[in-house]
């Protein structure tokens, strides 16, 4: 009976000690999709976090190319000419993560817009409006677009951090935009 005891008392330790152990922070990748179209228009999405380009997490077990058809798909749009455009790190005053940002572009062939969640709305909207809002969301979101179809003939690197005033996303950048490769 003590040894029966004495194992279930090790047992219960050890289920203890592994159910109070909190997993580590990770790291996210995102890909980011600026769709061009007639050269001058972005495809733009209107979310509850405010206005972004599309993009996913990086989670599923896809190639790069399936992810990326996957989420033009979802906004009803057939595209061509992926590019790689930039590689960027965001760190954040309120969690202990980096996440790393990769942009792409691409051309809009044809489609209709539809929106892939009812949180979202979507639409063409000029590279000027579409700057000006991204601004207002994230000012390094602004930035990197800015920088990638500015600058289309280098693949760009860079850092931002991010934290929140008033309840409102700020950015700073932390290393300058830097040529990582070039076209």
């Amino acid at each position: 009976m003590k040894k029966m005891m004495l194992v279930l008392f090790m047992v219960l330790g050890v289920f203890v000690r592994c159910s109070a152990q909190v997993p580590e922070p990770v790291n996210q990748a995102v890909l980011r999709l600026t769709v061009v179209k007639d050269g001058d228009k972005i495809l733009m999405r209107k979310t509850p976090y405010g206005w972004m380009t599309p993009a996913v997490y990086f989670k599923e077990p896809q190639s790069i190319q399936e992810v990326i058809d996957e989420m033009a798909g979802s906004y009803g749009v057939q595209i061509s000419g992926i590019g790689l455009r930039g590689l960027f790190t965001y760190t954040f005053d309120f969690k202990p993560t980096t996440d790393m940002r990769q942009l792409y572009v691409a051309n809009y062939v044809r489609g209709t817009l539809v929106s892939p969640s009812k949180n979202e709305e979507v639409y063409w909207m000029s590279m000027e409006e579409a700057l000006g809002k991204l601004g207002a969301t994230v000012p390094a979101l602004k930035e990197m677009t800015k920088q990638i179809l500015g600058k289309p003939d280098k693949v760009w690197g860079g850092a931002f951090r991010l934290f929140k005033v008033n309840g409102k996303m700020n950015s700073r950048v932390v290393e300058d935009f830097y040529p990582l490769a070039g076209m």
